[in-house]
């Protein structure tokens, strides 16, 4: 049901299984090795635990001054619909699409404190981003988080055990009851269930019967041995040690329960539970009370004197001196802050809406002032918001209410890190480089700029072409607002609307009113005399450019397509300049896929093509190709798959799209198809297994792989094992007789991928380490940049670009000298790249610019190493030290 499921000639519906488990023998042996690898120290995480858990004791004493809602993800398009309750002794999150953890670390909102994340329904758009976050915050040391929605959300981290592994992290769910309400020292929160049926739990049905494959007992038999291979996969992608006799009792069991399995294939294979997505669940949210602060210079003028009475008067009491004067608290102290109320709501139908549930904080002249809310958050999208009823409840609320928006009427995306790089990098060249098309984040102009450093006249002369040149970018963007971007249609004059935008912010306490003012914006001025600034940099620049323009001139046959757009080339988590695995292959305007997948990858799209063009982009896209199963570089895919249905969706149409991944994917997705929304029908998988050289020379295999390359529009597909993780696959494309273009996926140096990619124009391969970390990258399985580099070499391939960089190298990799003294076919990606086959041969010109534009950093890595190099040379003249507990300068 996860998709269609090609196994050699056939197409079979994948059924949703659990207990499930794989082991294959290239599988043992590279588990073996993963062995091997040294042990997590937790010591760091353990001790921020402790912290943490002293300093919440200390804050349940008493209630927090300071309380505001963040807008972290404003809900437009492709960007996450994220609210970030803060205090100043917890932190609370609403819902949590794709791209929070990123956003987070670019604006720099601290998650240490974070206890509770509430959901409001179980779709991708308001949880996208736990996987992520939730690794990111055990390595903060947060020690547990509560989900606060709809039953069965706690079901993604099972769907997710084996790419998402939480080991110092304790996730539980709460009983979200109506006659059950949440509470602590800063709130209480009502739970309103939403919902046709008025349940949370729905009735389990039956899923259909697989049909069989065939009538051949033979032939049966082994599609359905290699059928459960694929869906009984409880591989750990992330094991690095092995306990034998441990594996072996595994083993041991596993093997019982699959016998147990061939007993009662009714009961696992036939009947397996569907739970549906039919409810929502809006959170009332009411401020604990907090008493008013005492003035002592009025207790010391009303004779006052230190001591038990001015406990009673902060208290609320009224006391009586010994001379007998009557000391009223009002008198003495500020007024009480008697909590204010905050809705948090989503109504996906309009048929859900029950205006009973709310009614206690209606402003109808019976219910007391301080139950009317102070501001109702909005997840409803546009076209439920904008409907009469909807429209007639959220005036019951009175005038006084605000109302935030986070919805897809929206479009700011809220990054301003990405433009800033972008914008430096346009100046090598327009073409690779191009500006984003995201034009949610308003540009501010300075009329009068501060002067440059020098008055150098190559410095002055382009500065005064950029000026010339931005000042029509600035007329552009300034608005700030994107394609359909306003602020809200307001349905009813007398509401007041707010529009959300990243790090919007609305005070709940000591004040009450919107602030605006944190809220990103674009400097382009800026960005480009730091750049202009750096020595050397402004010739360097004119050097390039005059060697772009001779390239380019002498060649007459240049061809747009094919086309490499690199989306994310970072490696593990996102970072604010480098984004996780994602990278487009335009074979021609109308068709193209994608190599990998990571989370933020529709974010990516949009920003690149922007929020319209986007559609036609999608409608486009042929393939996916998944090279392993870790999560940075797959866990984008369910945002995409959505992202292609409304593209389609808006001119009526229906497109196969080829999901091109590890058999074993079908686990997680399959059981994301059962527990959260219906996406079996948005992809057909071919496992990358089948895409193997020795699969395709088999004849049963060639009628199938012609129908998907006439599909994709590309001529051939293989795919090859590489040492990674288990289940890990490069990948070599031949686009046409003159394009071949081949990526590693994630993986250390592997002859099999010099195999299928001999003679490539394009060698896409994965850098994450320099040289001289060669034993770290060892460890995790990764390659440095001059083995990438000798890969190519070794395949003959005519270009090769590295990616995947460690987040270390979160502007620009350390290379040897060696490489940059004799640099022809070697080229760096970067987000938001561009590049065609023509073009290629410009890359390798770009390092020398690339490293004065950011120069700052490049002395950091080369201090970095010197570091490094002098802890080396004291271990190496002391060597009969304890070198326990040393830790590597990285």
């Amino acid at each position: 049901m996860c998709g269609k499921l090609y196994l050699f000639t056939k197409v079979v519906r994948c059924k949703f299984l659990n207990n499930a488990y794989y082991s294959t023998k290239g599988s043992n042996r590279l588990l073996d090795i993963l062995a091997n690898m040294p042990k997590s120290n937790t010591a760091r995480i353990a001790e921020v635990q402790r912290q943490r858990q002293k300093n919440a004791k200390k804050g349940d004493k008493y209630g927090p001054s300071t309380i505001y809602l963040q807008v972290l993800g404003s809900g437009a398009r492709g960007a996450p619909n994220t609210l970030y309750l803060f205090t100043d002794q917890k932190r609370y999150m609403f819902n949590c699409g794709e791209c929070t953890q990123r956003l987070a670390h670019e604006h720099k909102v601290k998650l240490s404190k974070l206890d509770h994340i509430f959901i409001t329904s179980k779709t991708w758009k308001n949880l996208g981003g736990l996987p992520g976050l939730s690794l990111t915050l055990q390595d903060v040391g947060v020690p547990n988080i509560t989900l606060h929605g709809p039953e069965g959300l706690d079901e993604l981290y099972n769907a997710t055990k084996r790419f998402v592994i939480m080991k110092d992290l304790n996730v539980t769910m709460a009983k979200c009851k109506p006659s059950e309400d949440f509470d602590d020292n800063v709130m209480s929160v009502k739970y309103v269930i939403l919902s046709p049926q008025q349940t949370l739990f729905p009735e389990m049905k039956p899923v259909a019967k697989k049909p069989k494959l065939d009538s051949s007992p033979d032939h049966t038999n082994k599609q359905e041995q290699d059928f459960e291979e694929f869906i009984h996969d409880d591989t750990d992608y992330y094991r690095r040690e092995t306990d034998r006799s441990k594996t072996a009792k595994q083993k041991s069991k596993v093997s019982f329960d699959k016998d147990k399995e061939k007993k009662k294939p009714e009961k696992l294979h036939h009947f397996i539970p569907k739970v549906t997505n039919n409810c929502s669940v809006a959170y009332i949210c009411t401020l604990k009370k907090r008493l008013g602060t005492l003035d002592l210079e009025k207790c010391v003028e009303m004779g006052v004197k230190p001591g038990p009475l001015l406990g009673q008067l902060k208290c609320g009491q009224d006391v009586v001196l010994p001379d007998g004067t009557l000391v009223m608290s009002k008198d003495v102290k500020t007024p009480d802050d008697p909590g204010p109320v905050f809705i948090v709501l989503e109504l996906p139908d309009i048929k859900w809406l029950k205006e009973d549930e709310f009614a206690a904080h209606f402003d109808n002249g019976t219910n007391p002032s301080e139950n009317i809310p102070t501001v109702i958050v909005h997840y409803t999208p546009p076209h439920v918001f904008h409907h009469p009823k909807y429209q007639a409840f959220m005036s019951l609320f009175g005038t006084n209410t605000q109302h935030l928006i986070l919805n897809g009427q929206n479009s700011c995306l809220g990054s301003e890190a990405v433009h800033k790089t972008q914008h430096k990098l346009h100046l090598l060249d327009p073409d690779i480089f191009p500006l984003l098309k995201d034009l949610s984040v308003p540009a501010v102009w300075n009329a009068h700029p501060p002067l440059p450093k020098t008055s150098s006249p190559i410095r002055l002369k382009g500065l005064e072409e950029l000026k010339n040149k931005f000042q029509t970018i600035i007329n552009m963007e300034g608005s700030g607002q994107g394609e359909g971007e306003g602020e809200p249609t307001n349905d009813n004059t007398r509401l007041n609307f707010m529009a959300a935008r990243t790090l919007t912010m609305f005070h709940l306490r000591p004040k009450r009113e919107l602030d605006r003012s944190a809220e990103p914006k674009l400097h382009i001025q800026d960005y480009i005399q730091e750049t202009m600034d750096v020595d050397g940099f402004v010739p360097s620049l004119e050097q390039f450019r005059t060697l772009v323009d001779n390239l380019r001139y002498a060649k007459s046959d240049a061809r747009e397509f094919p086309k490499v757009v690199f989306l994310g080339t970072g490696s593990c988590i996102p970072s604010k300049t480098r984004n996780t695995s994602g990278i487009v292959l335009q074979i021609d305007e109308n068709r193209s896929m994608l190599l990998d997948c990571g989370e933020g990858t529709f974010n990516q799209l949009v920003r690149f093509y922007g929020p319209k063009r986007v559609n036609t982009f999608l409608r486009s896209l042929k393939a996916i190709f998944v090279s392993h199963l870790h999560a940075d570089h797959h866990i984008g895919l369910m945002g995409v798959l959505q992202a292609r249905r409304h593209a389609l969706d808006e001119i009526s149409s229906d497109d196969t799209l080829y999901l091109l991944a590890p058999g074993q994917i079908v686990t997680w997705l399959s059981k994301y198809d059962q527990q959260f929304e219906t996406i079996r029908n948005e992809f057909t998988l071919i496992p990358n297994q089948n895409l193997l050289e020795a699969k395709l020379s088999d004849p049963p295999n060639r009628d199938i792989t012609s129908a998907v390359l006439a599909g994709i529009g590309v001529e051939n597909i293989t795919s090859c094992l590489v040492s990674h993780c288990p289940n890990a696959f490069g990948v070599a494309v031949q686009v046409d007789e003159k394009h071949k273009v081949t990526y590693s996926g994630d993986t250390i140096p592997c002859e099999e991928l010099v195999k299928i990619g001999m003679n490539s124009t394009l060698l896409i391969h994965e850098a994450t380490m320099e040289d001289e970390l060669a034993d770290e990258a060892r460890t995790k399985m990764h390659s440095t940049t001059s083995q990438a580099i000798d890969i190519g070499r070794k395949m003959n391939a005519t270009f090769t670009v590295l990616t995947h960089f460690s987040q270390r190298y979160a502007r620009l990799p350390r290379l040897n000298a060696h490489i940059l003294n004799d640099n022809k076919s070697v080229g760096i990606a970067f987000d938001n790249m561009q590049i065609t086959m023509s073009d290629l041969e410009l890359l390798p010109h770009m390092y020398a610019p690339l490293q004065l534009m950011f120069a700052e950093h490049c002395v950091e890595l080369e201090l970095k190493a010197a570091l490094r190099q002098k802890h080396k040379e004291r271990l190496a003249s002391a060597p009969n030290l304890p070198t326990s507990g040393i830790v590597q300068l990285k």
